[in-house]
């Protein structure tokens, strides 16, 4: 099958051969069989097929290869959350009960590349009950809907609004009160859409509050069912119930105006409704978690249902979630040059060029892929991969394994002066500390804290008042006389740069006592990027840096520069 051809799939139903495309709602009335995506502005695009086949798998594609690009979002942090806010004040003045805020996020892509393969990746990574795929000739749509808009067989209708999302990691069983409020708020919409289309008395809510569980998340649905009156087509259909109610708001006029006024950039085809009508049969879904490219733009949105109840804060880190799972499989990187989703990463450091101690990287992710379930592809897909970036002479390099595999790399300059080092106590999971994964937020924001606090980064002491490691580094510290780093036992990642000093018996291994830090003279922070940067003090009290701490650190470049063969 030639995937350059127009094309669409939903659910089994493949329907290749296109006829016409229209924007005309008059057209379904012929009966024939037609892909249907509408936008949530009010654009519709119908594209009707000669040829369809029912229970027919999509079909194999190449593998798709993720994206490399930073995928920048049409609303930043503190503006959604100002959004956020001011709908909370249109509630509070009594204009609408509950708002749909999304953003769009966007990155480049070649123009002529497919999104077929990575809906295909979609298919096996994130299943979807109304997962589609629509390819014409200028516009093409891969989407893993969970939500179905409308049902249609014969007279009979149904929409089934999700509203409440959680991680399937969180524990208790029951939604929370504003996701079942929010939901109650959308069926009563769907139910007052209806019945502009349906029949005196048939239409009802045949289910409220199920669950719905998909990859990583738990959904709360209702289902609302009704029988179209016999005299309407399909354009008086679309003109009462489009945009849906569920990605809209309530009340669904006054919504739709605030959210035109305060979102930055159109919505398009996400937050429409996307599927397929024939005759007087149709399955359309809500157009939400949807990859859509015009030219050489790849598109995602992702938003959240603001109530007044709602936490700003926390209504972007649900939009966040929404998309980490999907952003992972497409690939990219967040702002802050991290990827989506989570998986393991190494941090390499290029000097002169050519990447430093590679093999020990490779050797460590792949240690812990084994142990957390992680792929990680070949040697020779990765030098592949390496043998492509643009030469840098010092810089630093990004590996990481997740949904897919990426590879960053930025200029570095290399840290010249001593650090300041404080200490925190902190109860962590030592088995955890053994593997480098992402997100690293925690340990990102630790360090954010620690030079808050005057600390170049800190010394973390674990619950049973061992020394570990810090935020971004292992630690080795010359104590009576001896240079010893903590084990791998107190909570300890087995660093690339403390393995060397371990093999090459720079240092031994073990426990380290908090108190024992009183005693040390010497220390280095150590990590594979900055290699081994003199402590100059530890909560206030100077340390040593003299002939003996210039000699240590001698022998360990001799020792990595013979290790250090990419």
């Amino acid at each position: 099958m030639d995937i350059n051809q127009p094309f669409f799939w939903m659910n089994g139903v493949l329907a290749t051969d296109l006829i016409e495309i229209s924007s005309d709602p008059e057209s379904l009335n012929d009966g024939g069989f037609w892909a249907v995506s509408t936008t949530f502005e009010g654009k519709y695009t119908f594209a009707k097929f000669r040829k369809v086949s029912r229970g027919v798998a999509f079909p194999e594609m190449n593998q798709w290869t993720g994206l490399n690009e930073v995928w920048e979002s049409s609303i930043s942090k503190s503006d959604f959350e100002s959004y956020v806010s001011e709908i909370r004040t249109q509630i509070e003045l009594g204009n609408v009960y509950q708002v749909n805020a999304c953003r769009v996020l966007g990155t480049q892509i070649e123009k002529e590349r497919s999104l077929a393969p990575l809906f295909a990746k979609i298919l096996a990574k994130n299943p979807a009950p109304s997962a589609s795929y629509l390819k014409l000739p200028d516009f093409e749509i891969a989407s893993a809907s969970p939500e179905l808009f409308l049902l249609r067989e014969g007279s009979q209708l149904k929409t089934s609004p999700i509203k409440g999302t959680r991680k399937l990691s969180e524990t208790g069983s029951l939604f929370s009160e504003k996701d079942r409020a929010e939901n109650v708020m959308i069926v009563d919409l769907m139910r007052n859409d209806f019945a502009r289309i349906c029949s005196t008395g048939t239409v009802k809510v045949s289910e409220l509050f199920r669950s719905e569980l998909h990859p990583g998340l738990e959904h709360l649905v209702s289902d609302v069912v009704g029988e179209v009156r016999e005299e309407l087509g399909w354009a008086e259909i679309f003109r009462e119930i489009l945009p849906p109610g569920s990605v809209s708001g309530a009340p669904k006029f006054s919504a739709v105006n605030l959210i035109s006024e305060i979102e930055p950039t159109q919505r398009g085809p996400y937050c429409g409704a996307l599927g397929w009508i024939e005759g007087d049969n149709a399955v359309l879904s809500v157009a939400i978690r949807i990859f859509w490219k015009v030219g050489n733009k790849l598109k995602f949105g992702t938003g959240a249902g603001i109530t007044w109840s709602s936490d700003p804060t926390k209504e972007w880190e649900e939009t966040e979630l929404k998309a980490a799972k999907l952003l992972a499989i497409a690939g990219g990187f967040r702002s802050d040059r991290w990827p989506f989703g989570s998986g393991l990463f190494e941090t390499v450091r290029i000097e002169n060029g050519t990447p430093q101690l590679l093999r020990e990287h490779l050797a460590r992710a792949r240690k812990s892929a084994a142990i957390l379930g992680y792929e990680i592809p070949s040697d020779a897909e990765i030098f592949q991969k390496l043998g492509s970036l643009d030469r840098v002479e010092l810089g630093r390099m990004r590996l990481t394994f997740g949904e897919t595999f990426q590879v960053s790399v930025d200029p570095y300059v290399d840290t010249t002066h001593g650090a300041r080092i404080g200490i925190r106590n902190l109860e962590i999971d030592t088995q955890a500390k053994l593997h480098k994964t992402f997100p690293y937020t925690s340990n990102l924001a630790m360090l954010t804290e620690a030079r808050v606090d005057g600390f170049d980064e800190i010394i973390v002491v674990n619950q049973n008042g061992k020394v570990c490691e810090g935020a971004v580094s292992n630690f080795v510290f010359r104590i009576d006389g001896l240079w010893v780093t903590s084990s791998l036992d107190s909570g300890v990642l087995p660093g690339i740069i403390r393995g060397l000093v371990v093999s090459s018996g720079l240092a031994i291994e073990a426990e380290i006592d908090a108190a024992e830090l009183d005693r040390a003279t010497h220390a280095f922070a150590l990590s594979a990027l900055r290699i081994a940067q003199p402590v100059i003090e530890i909560s206030g009290r100077k340390l040593m840096e003299d002939e003996i701490s210039k000699q240590w650190s001698d022998k360990l470049r001799e020792i990595r520069l013979a290790h250090s063969v990419g």
